[in-house]
């Protein structure tokens, strides 16, 4: 299914891919499948110039979107296992998760970095919480 759906991509690029509702009831693209594609490709690149591969896992801690979902198409392409770091399942559960997943490398966007680091107490207030990324991978 994978498959299809990175094939489709390269498919009429300009279709949209991802659309964000708006408060006032209209819809906007957040991205095209050729933006998708596009930024699948540089994140294959990128992990596998980082030394990944096939069997390797990758941490993800990524707001779900366009970008989450090259990251995905990445990992997938390059024979990666995905381990996804939910920040409201607690910093304890993440690390007791991790240490069995054992990820190479760990990609986070900043919202994610906020939450394992500067931002850690208010995060906590929202029920939030990372372990600190450099102690997971």
């Amino acid at each position: 299914m994978l498959d299809e759906l990175a094939a489709a991509l390269r498919r009429h690029p300009d279709r949209p891919a991802v659309l964000a509702a708006r408060r006032s009831g209209t819809t906007r693209v957040r991205a095209t499948r050729g933006d998708l594609a596009g930024l699948a490709d540089r994140y294959a690149a990128a992990l596998h110039h980082r030394g990944l591969a096939e069997g390797d896992t990758l941490g993800v801690a990524v707001r779900p979107g366009p970008r989450a979902l090259s990251v995905m198409l990445a990992a997938f392409r390059l024979g990666l296992r995905v381990a996804v770091l939910d920040p409201s399942a607690g910093a304890d559960v993440l690390t007791a998760r991790l240490r069995l997943a054992a990820p190479a490398l760990v990609v986070a966007d900043a919202a994610a970095q906020a939450v394992a680091g500067w931002a850690r107490p208010l995060a906590r207030r929202a029920q939030l919480d990372l372990p600190r990324l450099d102690t997971i991978a």
